[in-house]
């Protein structure tokens, strides 16, 4: 009955990925949620270098499916690969959970290249469900993207309490056998599920030496991340030389292409870019508004309470609450002529964005009152916010499915997942507009009033680039629909 709900008019595999990939987000979420402490009281490291070596393994986390997607487009199927980084996964949860620093860190170095092969080939399998211009794509991917939020958020109800009660190797091991539930979901439903085979594998003459030469390069990737994490405060100078080189790489690979596949490609670029702007603003979510809900948030709100740790509630459940409802009105508004195009998706998310921040300006700057202003605006601050969220980052996925030349989606995948983690960094410095270090509750709340209306500002000027750019995309993807 629940597959019913999730699939509705969508095809019958997407209930099978929505699975594998919420169960695969569950495993590594429970991890993200424990390990920093672990680290710190498990290992007896400190918290220092525990952040370092936090800070190191995310960053690797982001640029990993890069050459993860490559490797599926080039050497590996889509179904291998998304088995293969699952296995690898699960290996990695059951190393991390040994009383062992070297094990530890080999642990992590192999959930590292697990997640470069799962990553951004689940998403890369979604695509090949849906033909060219078919109005179902969107609101697949708007699915999947519950499914993921639905993975992610679980683990922060329950994880630390679970380690406290039964330890935590027990909760790297439930990360494990989480890992191991999806891949079972995902082996279950492989006659649903239409594989991508790159064309070297049919040309390879000696399947055994590609073998052993494929697992000698997995060890060796392995022990690439092993030796950065030993060295974590490094991590960040690799990182950047590594993203020139796949910036220079991708645009090798753009002017290879031969039009229309080059239109296409360069219009999936400009999107992606415009989506830094979107995430580099939305993740004050987890800076400045969470910071905002601790100072200057009041305790109720229609006679129910609210603590400052419930706003980090507000938006994974409008997430599930509108998921379903998007996925089908884009199917509807497509049957009346009348579904956006990709890119004005992208300048829709990017107002709502500036409504979003807009609104909890005016509720802090003309509404508060002794430094406290209502949980309401921030409720439909966050309203407003994950509509605008589900415009973009789950088409956006849909877009590089369908404008990627078929070769490339799964470094393109990556693309989009490493850009996210420029706009982690952008948004860290966005952040410091909202210095309320050493003030009053009253000051700070006009400090906070006064970086919302930046923020909106900036998403507004965001939403007008975009919209400026929509004719020149249409142009560039070949649209001939005129919204």
């Amino acid at each position: 009955m629940f597959r019913k709900a999730i699939d509705g008019r969508q095809p019958k595999g997407l209930s099978f990925l929505f699975f594998t990939e919420l169960w695969e987000r569950f495993g590594f979420y429970t991890l993200q949620t424990i390990v920093i402490l672990y680290m710190s009281s498990g290992l007896d490291i400190s918290y220092e270098t525990s952040y370092l070596l936090y800070g190191a393994f995310s960053s690797l986390i982001y640029l990993s499916p890069v050459l993860g997607g490559y490797v599926a487009d080039r050497f590996i199927s889509l179904r291998a690969s998304i088995l293969l980084g699952a296995l690898l996964l699960l290996i990695g949860y059951v190393l991390v959970a040994c009383t062992s620093l070297p094990l530890f860190l080999i642990g992590l170095s192999v959930i590292v290249v697990g997640n470069g092969l799962f990553k951004p080939n689940l998403p890369n399998m979604l695509g090949t469900l849906y033909k060219e211009n078919d109005p179902r794509r969107d609101g697949g991917y708007t699915l999947l993207y519950m499914g993921i939020n639905i993975g992610a958020f679980l683990p922060y109800l329950f994880a630390d309490k679970f380690v406290e009660a039964v330890g935590w190797h027990m909760g790297f091991l439930l990360a494990a056998v989480s890992m191991l539930l999806g891949m079972i979901i995902f082996i279950l439903g492989r006659s649903t599920l239409p594989d991508r085979r790159p064309t070297f594998l049919s040309k390879t003459k000696s399947k055994p030496l590609f073998a052993i030469t494929f697992c000698l390069a997995l060890v060796v990737a392995i022990a690439v991340v092993h030796l950065l994490l030993k060295f974590p405060a490094k991590t960040d100078d690799s990182l950047v030389i590594a993203s020139v080189i796949i910036f220079g790489v991708v645009i090798f690979f753009l002017l290879k292409q031969k039009n229309p596949e080059r239109k296409k490609m360069l219009a999936a670029l400009i999107l992606i870019t415009v989506s830094v702007g979107f995430w580099a603003v939305y993740n004050q979510t987890y800076t400045t508004l969470l910071s905002f809900a601790e100072t200057n948030m009041s305790g109720s709100w229609l006679g129910f309470t609210f603590s400052s740790n419930a706003s980090q509630y507000f938006n994974p459940f409008f997430i599930i609450f509108l998921s379903p409802i998007l996925s089908k009105l884009w199917i509807h508004l497509d049957e009346k002529n009348l579904n956006p195009s990709t890119p004005m998706k992208f300048t829709l998310g990017a107002m709502f964005m500036a409504l979003g921040f807009f609104l909890l300006g005016v509720g802090g700057k003309f509404f508060g009152h002794d430094g406290l202003s209502s949980p309401g605006w921030l409720i439909g601050s966050f309203f407003l916010q994950t509509i605008g969220e589900l415009l973009l980052t789950p088409v956006g996925l849909a877009m590089i499915s369908e404008l990627s030349p078929p070769n490339l989606v799964g470094m393109m995948m990556g693309v989009w997942f490493l850009t996210q983690f420029a706009a982690f960094a952008i948004g860290g410095g966005l952040a410091h507009v909202a210095n309320v270090a050493n003030v009053t509750a009253v000051q700070s709340l006009s400090i906070y009033s006064k970086a919302f209306f930046l923020y909106g500002g900036m998403s507004l000027i965001l939403a007008l680039v975009s919209y400026l750019l929509i004719p020149y995309l249409k142009e560039l993807i070949g649209y001939s629909k005129e919204v």
